[in-house]
């Protein structure tokens, strides 16, 4: 096992359902030169000498082994130096090792047998650093002074792509279900990650005898009680006191696993935080990422405060602090959670600039629907420019042509007199619009007054750009000189800039405009030095329509 020296084996903890017999199976599949020995639950003397005695071959091992007379520990250590002389160390899996715990002082011990047994076993392995080792699984983490020669892992629900790859395995989840989206969601929801409820979920939207909506809109009506039977035991529910169901209470406002201190800033009412959180943890009912990051599980029986807006706006701030301010680049994920809270909390400055940036991004990827409904939904809080560009850009590339023009106008309208470069930025746009829709002189016309800007401010992306855009609309109306001329400037600022897309977008063109006019020698060249930089930082799109062109003159030239 990977494991430090000092490591006698790990202890996988977390709500049930999560998958830390699966988890604990995989390890067990990667460690073939072990010889694995599983049993479930309640562990003592009799049952661990009994099971270990099945694995010896050895008739005086088995003997010594079984020797009552001898202390427990003694036993082990000497059949444990025997076999890690001789054969396969053993690789002990306790499954299901809460029954051997009872509740002490807000938190779990050991049963007394099964921590002699225990004792026993961690001295054997230590006292003679043998390779023998030892998984647990368990709902909870416990006190115990020998779990410090162990490795803790806590697990959390599934998420991204993990969760994804259980759907694909699930009928009723996977992409060729029948079964109805709306049904296929819901059911999601309700899972929230935990494997054994989408196993279980998966089972009853398959069942086609039964009503598949009734049962899932009576489980979200009563509070998801036979789901927490699933997973949760009654007694590990009495652990719940007041303070531990305000804590998670409040942190039921975030969707995503969070840093302490977002908690921290959630509960800034709640005395000896730190306490409880670990508490929370030791029982399981946190769900502990990988980065240690904690989440609320939707299983369990407590609901937001309703003071909703207050708390939506203190973790709105605070994971903007920690995951948009203070890191470079926040994931996509983090940045919806961002606006999603600031949305709620109607926090105007954060959504602007969460919806702005993410709407750009996803633009550049051509999410045009995606980031269509994120402007929609950030300018029914606040009317911005910035948002409001992105959603005429989005408009523009799905269709709406009458709608696009009305928030590119509406955008420049209300467009701050200092933000030169987004003003400049807008009317290219325009331009643009107005150039595929046949309006030439008006199309001229925009792109003219936005190089006058971009020149003026110095805004070298922003000039090259408008050129290319200016030799487009020339060439397409035959005016193939200044066409020429336009392009050769947009592509000597994309050179001196190093602007590699426009570099080889501006080649591109200018090989059709070489093409149309039968210089087919010139235009080959061209398109090869686009196609060269298009290969080296994978445009595709740009790529294969060169490639097309390629291909067609090849086709008529002969070339």
């Amino acid at each position: 096992m990977s494991q430090s020296t000092n490591e006698v084996g790990v202890l996988i903890h977390g709500m049930g359902g999560l998958g830390k017999s699966s988890l604990a199976a995989r390890l067990c599949d990667r460690l073939p030169n072990f010889e694995r020995v599983v049993w479930v639950g309640r562990i003592d003397e009799a049952s661990l000498v009994s099971r270990l005695t099945e694995k010896l071959d050895d008739n005086e091992q088995r003997k010594s082994l079984q020797n009552y007379d001898e202390e427990l520990r003694f036993r082990l250590r000497r059949v444990f130096q025997q076999l890690h002389e001789e054969a396969k160390p053993f690789l002990l899996v306790l499954d299901d090792f809460e029954v051997n715990l009872e509740p002490r002082n807000e938190s779990y011990v050991l049963q007394a047998e099964a921590a002699e047994v225990m004792k026993g076993l961690v001295w054997a392995i230590r006292e003679n650093s043998t390779s023998h080792r030892i998984i647990i699984t368990c709902c909870y983490d416990f006190e115990f002074t020998q779990l410090q020669h162990f490795h803790k892992q806590p697990l959390d629900a599934l998420q991204g792509a993990d969760l994804q790859k259980k759907f694909n395995r699930l009928p009723a989840f996977s992409a060729k279900s029948q079964v109805d989206e709306a049904l296929k969601f819901q059911a999601q929801k309700l899972a929230d990650g935990n494997p054994r409820l989408l196993e279980w979920l998966d089972k009853i939207l398959q069942n086609i005898t039964v009503d598949q909506a009734i049962i899932l809109n009576s489980l979200e009506a009563d509070r998801r009680v036979e789901l927490r039977e699933q997973v949760l035991a009654e007694a590990l529910l009495q652990q719940m006191d007041a303070t531990m169901r305000e804590m998670l209470s409040r942190g039921m406002v975030f969707e995503l696993p969070v840093p302490r201190s977002a908690l921290a800033a959630v509960c800034d009412t709640i005395p000896n935080l730190e306490h409880y959180i670990n508490r929370v943890v030791a029982l399981g009912l946190w769900e502990v990422s990988h980065n240690r990051a904690l989440r609320v599980p939707r299983i369990l029986p407590v609901q937001l405060p309703v003071n909703g807006e207050a708390l939506h706006k203190q973790a709105a701030e605070v994971l903007y602090r920690l995951w948009w301010q203070e890191v470079i680049t926040a994931i996509e994920e983090q940045q919806l959670e961002i606006h999603r809270l600031a949305l709620l909390a109607k926090v105007d400055k954060i959504v602007v600039k969460i919806a702005g940036k993410l709407a750009q991004s996803w633009d550049s990827q051509s999410r045009f629907r995606e980031a269509f409904q994120l402007c929609k939904s950030t300018l029914e809080l606040v009317e911005d420019y910035l948002v409001l560009h992105e959603l005429a850009r989005c408009e523009h590339e799905l269709g709406d042509i009458s709608k696009a023009q009305e928030h590119y106008q509406q955008a420049l309208n209300i467009c701050s007199a200092e933000d030169e470069e987004e003003k400049a930025a807008i009317i290219h746009n325009l331009g643009q619009l107005k150039a595929n829709t046949g309006e030439i002189t008006g199309a001229i016309a925009l792109y003219q007054q936005s190089l006058a800007i971009t020149k003026q401010i110095g805004n070298v992306h922003g000039k090259a750009a408008t050129l290319h855009e200016m030799g487009k609309l020339k060439a397409n109306t035959g005016e193939i000189t200044e066409a020429i001329a336009l392009y050769q400037q947009s592509l000597a600022i994309t050179k001196q800039i190093g602007n590699v897309h426009g570099k080889a977008a501006t080649l591109y063109e200018m090989g059709k405009l070489k093409a149309n006019t039968g210089e087919i020698t010139e235009a080959i060249a061209l398109y090869q030095q686009s196609l060269a930089i298009t290969e080296k930082i994978g445009d595709v799109q740009t790529q294969a329509m060169t490639l097309c062109c390629l291909g067609q003159i090849q086709r008529f030239s002969g070339k």
